[in-house]
């Protein structure tokens, strides 16, 4: 049964004898005092008013529980662990020796020299002029010694048909004329194109003492210098050949410039 608006006020029939009741046990419970009857009074009220509410509600509660479907958590499996298997062992060992006999089978590249490390490792050398070459030029008392190039002689150099050996500025080590001598290889011969040069002394691989032709030797816009004739005879007296190692050195005696031709070992 549901209380309405109605029974709060009293006005109902259906509980305005429990009312009375309650009050009179109320009244019995704590005297004539109204305050205190109104306050337990209104707890009264209150609780079995809560109470009426509750028990009307068991019924829906009831039904709802019945309603509820539980839910069931399966936790997960856990994953198989793998079991050592030595077929992978062998597949491992069979691709290892593939591999190696592929490597076996791959025929090394042939490495081609490098023109610039050819030219390093002849760079890299000791630049010590050997003892008797020292000895003969303290003998002619020449002095200001420097290292003009270090070279390897090329097949043009050694061509009968050139009679020439090339001495490239950019491989200069130093600038061992004067600037007086660098005019005067400017001088051309009669025909205007090719220049005269200059007789200069020269102490040969074998310590002979001969002269031979330095010249300036005009290649498109720049400019190097050429040991001109004999050249072919010098290179075969000494026995040079293409691919030999060899060192120009300048040196003065009287304020004249002197050249010594070393073969390197």
């Amino acid at each position: 049964m549901g209380i309405t608006l109605e029974d709060l006020r009293g006005d109902s029939s259906a509980i305005c004898g429990d009312f009375n009741k309650i009050k009179e046990e109320v009244i019995r419970a704590v005297g004539e005092d109204p305050n205190e009857v109104e306050r337990l009074l209104t707890e009264r009220i209150l609780m079995e008013f809560v109470q009426f509410h509750m028990k009307k509600r068991e019924p829906y509660l009831d039904k709802k529980k019945k309603k509820r479907v539980a839910l069931k958590i399966i936790p997960p499996k856990k994953p198989l662990e793998s079991k050592p298997n030595n077929t992978g062992n062998i597949n491992k060992n069979q691709e290892k020796e593939e591999e190696e006999e592929e490597g076996k089978s791959r025929k090394p590249k042939r490495q081609r020299k490098n023109p610039t490390e050819i030219k390093q490792a002849v760079l890299d050398q000791p630049l010590c002029m050997p003892a008797e070459f020292k000895n003969r030029i303290m003998g002619l008392q020449g002095l200001d010694i420097n290292l003009v190039i270090q070279k390897v002689l090329t097949d043009t150099d050694m061509k009968r048909s050139q009679d020439r050996l090339s001495i490239p500025r950019g491989q200069m080590r130093c600038d061992f004329l004067s600037s007086e001598e660098q005019v005067g290889l400017e001088e051309k011969e009669a025909d205007g194109k090719h220049f005269k040069g200059m007789e200069v002394p020269l102490i040969e691989p074998g310590l002979k003492e001969s002269s031979i032709f330095l010249k300036k030797w005009k290649l498109g816009n720049s400019c190097s210098y050429m040991l001109s004739s004999p050249w072919v005879n010098i290179a075969k007296r000494n026995g040079l050949k293409s691919g030999n190692n060899i060192q120009l050195w300048s040196f003065r005696v009287n304020q004249r410039p002197h050249l010594a031709l070393v073969k390197l070992r």
